[in-house]
């Protein structure tokens, strides 16, 4: 058999060529008809496929890969006829098997008269055809081998077609045995493929639908195994319990002359239902023109059941038929319509799918000789063979080539050689163009963005810091004032009393001082690297209650931020913070305690607890008074709240300059 194109097709790329037909599907499952077939199919989409023995997809026997189509053929054939002379040994061999087995005593001919019974009764019985069928199976069985893609049905489908030819055999076997006893075991052995046999197909139909993958399929599988064990030794034990056949062993006619049991009919159940799980798995796993095929192959089995209740009512018809013989053909014959016809993924007219590809896609022997292409394929041009050779073989890689640009080359490995997949990427390289200019756009757009940023940052900055600097001399302004009033209303010596009213007021106008130090040095503490972090403001804080600790008030500060502050929030907490301690200082032996931390993430919180040795409700005294018109006039939201000997205050202020 030749290609199109003139070149041999070796059978190694008819087992191998798997691997391009998952994304080829989704371009031909309008075109294609009938060759759908192993496209779109449920095992594509989501079972496995691929041979662990290989580790590749659609792996063939090592002793099929690597030949000529016709070479391919001929071994194909010489399987075939070594497995029809087997059989042939088989059969020449039985009467000497009957004449040894002792249980036969003296009643068994001799070898010579077994041989001529056996020839005579092959000739002009019903045995040939069994023979006949036996061969025939087993051959199909080396043909569903070759050409099976899933490697886990391809052994459930030789299962079948191996368990057909045994049973052939063993049918054989019962016709010629010459007890009561082989006759009886080998006739309860027909339940062992009439159970197995249905439960391949339902294996099949999980694989088919992708379900095995699932813990509860597998579970589901191994029930499967575990009832059809349980059945089997049911049916071999009937000896012992007569549930599935009732009959005389004494009478003559106890092969005819025999009832069935619930156990019979529990076979029956089980059958039917393995066969309808197996279509209906198939209905859903399958596209609607796969569906059709698939009725047809349920059409034959349903025929099948026709034949097997009209066998089990003793219809004469159907009686006088091999029901052995029947039931398998039935099965292999569905079972082949399923491959044939797109239900199981298959290799069958993997090559004539090249003609409908819509793609340029090439099948390249190792030496980069072209074995098959599509009908839209174009040459390859300078620098892809290169490429090709320049790669390691075993890996798929995309390239693409400087004399044609605008295609993509995507190479797969495959047993054998490789496929090359050309794609025309002319309009995604217009668009990378289209993408690229309207980047550098946006780079530009950017640095104009962040540039106009950083400029009202920076002006942002200088308004804020000329509102600190003007707050500052209003801050120092009016402190200064108060110094100079304080200065210029101080008592003479006369008494105690004066000296000691003299004492406070200069102690007032040094925590004044203080303040005016602290305020000033603000203007410059903002141009400073690090700002004004828990650190440094605990620092502050710990030389704020220094300072008052001089003029006998006790004062302890914790500070729990997490963020740095701006100076303009400082500024607000220094004015918080001495408006509060001048207060204290109007009252009998003060405590202070002040706690600072973060509200939210856009403002602080000060926390200050006054405690004193006076009787009255701190918050209704003039002096509390004065504190709340002085906060009044700050950019902060605050809470006064008093008692006999106690004042607290709440302050929030936002994080200004962020």
């Amino acid at each position: 058999m030749s290609g199109s194109w003139g070149h041999p097709l070796p059978s190694a790329d008819f087992g191998t060529c798997g691997p391009l037909f998952g994304p080829a599907c989704r371009y031909t499952k309008g075109t294609m008809g009938t060759r759908e077939r192993h496209i779109g199919h449920a095992t594509a989409r989501s079972a496995p496929v691929a041979d662990p023995r290989g580790g590749r997809l659609f792996a063939m026997p090592r002793f099929l890969v690597g030949i000529t189509h016709q070479v391919y053929r001929h071994r194909v054939f010489a399987i075939a006829g070594a497995i029809t002379v087997l059989f042939l040994m088989l059969l020449a061999v039985l009467p000497a098997l009957f004449a040894s087995d002792p249980k036969l005593s003296n009643a068994v001919p001799a070898y010579s008269e077994v041989s001529e019974e056996v020839v005579d009764a092959l000739v002009h019985s019903s045995s040939l055809p069994l023979l006949v069928a036996a061969i025939i199976f087993s051959i199909w069985g080396v043909s569903v081998y070759l050409r099976c893609l899933d490697y886990v049905l391809r052994r459930r489908l030789v299962a079948v077609a191996t368990i057909c030819a045994l049973w052939m055999i063993e049918v054989i076997l019962k016709y010629k045995s010459f007890t009561p006893f082989y006759a009886t075991v080998l006739w309860y052995l027909y339940y062992v493929p009439m159970t197995l046999i249905p439960l391949l197909y339902q294996l099949c139909g999980l694989r088919l639908a992708g379900l095995e993958q699932h813990r509860l399929g597998r579970r589901y599988c191994a029930a499967l195994w575990i009832v059809a064990i349980l059945l089997i030794g049911f049916v071999l034990t009937n000896d012992f319990h007569r549930q599935v056949f009732h009959f005389d062993r004494a009478s003559d006619t106890w092969s005819n002359d025999y009832t069935y049991g619930w156990g019979y009919f529990a076979v029956l159940v089980w059958t039917a239902f393995n066969f309808v799980a197996f279509f209906i798995l198939v209905g859903r796993s399958s596209s609607f023109r796969i569906q059709r095929f698939s009725g047809t192959a349920a059409l034959v089995l349903l025929g099948g059941a026709f034949f097997a209740i009209s066998y089990a009512l003793r219809v004469p018809w159907a009686w006088r038929l091999n029901f052995s013989l029947v039931y398998c053909v039935l099965c292999v014959v569905a079972m082949e319509i399923c491959l044939d016809c797109g239900v199981i993924p298959s290799y069958h007219d993997i090559a004539g799918i090249f003609d409908t590809l819509p793609l340029d896609l090439k099948v390249l022997t190792r030496d980069l000789q072209e074995v098959y292409a599509t009908p839209v394929s174009k040459p390859m041009p300078a620098g892809v063979c290169e490429e090709l050779r320049a790669q390691e073989h075993g890996h798929a890689h995309a390239f693409a080539v400087a004399s044609d640009p605008d295609v993509m080359y995507r190479a797969f490995p495959l047993l054998g050689g490789s496929a090359l997949l050309a794609q025309d990427v002319s309009e995604l390289n217009e668009l990378n163009r289209e993408l690229a200019h309207r980047r550098m756009e946006l780079q530009r757009q950017n640095e104009l963005l962040a540039a106009d940023y950083d400029l009202k940052t920076h002006l942002a900055d200088q308004e804020a810091e000329t509102l600190l600097v003007q707050d500052v001399d209003q801050a120092l302004a009016r402190a200064l004032e108060g110094m100079y009033d304080l200065l210029s209303s101080l008592p003479p010596l006369t008494d105690e009393a004066s000296s000691h009213e003299r004492y406070r007021m200069l102690q007032r106008a040094k925590m004044l001082v203080a303040y005016c130090k602290r305020k000033g040095s603000l203007t410059l503490a903002q141009h400073g690297e690090s700002g004004f972090d828990r650190d440094r403001i605990q620092l502050i804080a710990n030389e704020l209650a220094s300072d008052l600790r001089t003029i006998d008030v006790d004062c302890a500060s914790i500070i729990a931020i997490r963020r740095p502050m701006h100076a303009s929030t400082v500024s607000a907490l220094y004015d918080c913070v001495y408006d509060f301690a001048f207060f204290a200082y109007t009252t009998d032996h003060p405590a202070l305690m002040y706690h600072l931390g973060d509200h939210d993430r856009c403002s602080v919180e000060l926390r200050a607890t006054l405690f004193s040795n006076d009787d009255e409700d701190l918050s209704q005294t003039p002096a509390a008074q004065e504190l709340e018109s002085a906060l009044q006039g700050r950019n902060v939201a605050y809470r006064l709240e008093g008692e006999p000997g106690q004042l607290r205050m709440i302050v929030l202020m936002p994080r200004a300059g962020e």
